[in-house]
């Protein structure tokens, strides 16, 4: 190991001169089994990723277990949506950092996880179908909205566009099926919902159905 005088820092490996200045080396001290080893020192991290990651573990082994705890012991309705909603947030915050860089798949996972907690909460409550009145066309409305942003802001590959319009059919269909089997009770809400996905739908093959067929055909080997 060398040791260069104007970086100040020692330099690994069998180097005669300054891998960054030029300056020739002045003689650091032997190490054992570094010969040919890289010309930079190591240096310790500030960021440990499996720190976080126990972290993220230990914390997410708190939250089912206090999740478990007060669906068991606390007969309370108010208290157990309140833990729901805590455990909710804690899920949303994991779902984005797992799918941070892929906004379609944390849309579908925020969408259900939300969905099957207010189903839920609305059979705690006595199942007054406020879940699949409101909420459910409501969360599938707003994640149209939300698919259209990202398609006009975010740029996307051609095969991305084939993915948001099926997901875009996905949020229509579904309070369309509550219209179907009757499982609302107000059916303003689910109307508009599925005209916005008809509208979307409509919309990307106006302005980008040229790159969905492409990818299309292209998935399908025509």
């Amino acid at each position: 190991m060398g040791h260069c005088p104007d970086c100040r820092t020692d330099i690994r490996g069998d180097w005669p001169s300054c891998p960054l200045c030029g300056q020739a080396l002045a003689a650091a001290g032997d190490l054992a089994g570094d010969e040919g080893g890289a010309p930079w020192p190591d240096l310790p991290l500030r960021f440990d990723w499996h720190v976080v990651l126990r972290v993220i573990l230990w914390v997410s082994v708190v939250v089912i277990a206090a999740t478990l705890g007060a669906m068991v012991f606390i007969p309370v309705p108010w208290v157990r949506l309140m833990v729901l909603g805590f455990a909710a947030l804690w899920l949303v915050a994991l779902i984005t950092i797992r799918k941070r860089r892929n906004i379609a798949k944390i849309i579908v996972y925020l969408v259900v996880v939300f969905a099957g907690l207010c189903v839920y909460a609305d059979h705690l409550s006595g199942w007054r179908a406020w879940s699949t009145t409101y909420v459910i066309p409501i969360l599938c409305g707003a994640s149209i909205i939300v698919l259209l942003v990202a398609v006009r802001i975010v740029k996307m590959r051609p095969g991305d566009y084939l993915v948001y319009s099926w997901l875009t059919l996905l949020f229509s269909v579904i309070p369309a099926l509550f219209l179907a089997f009757g499982w609302v009770s107000i059916t303003l809400p689910s109307w508009i919902s599925v005209a916005m996905g008809f509208a979307m739908l409509v919309w990307m093959q106006v302005f980008h159905g040229a790159e969905v067929q492409h990818e299309v055909r292209k998935r399908l080997h025509l």
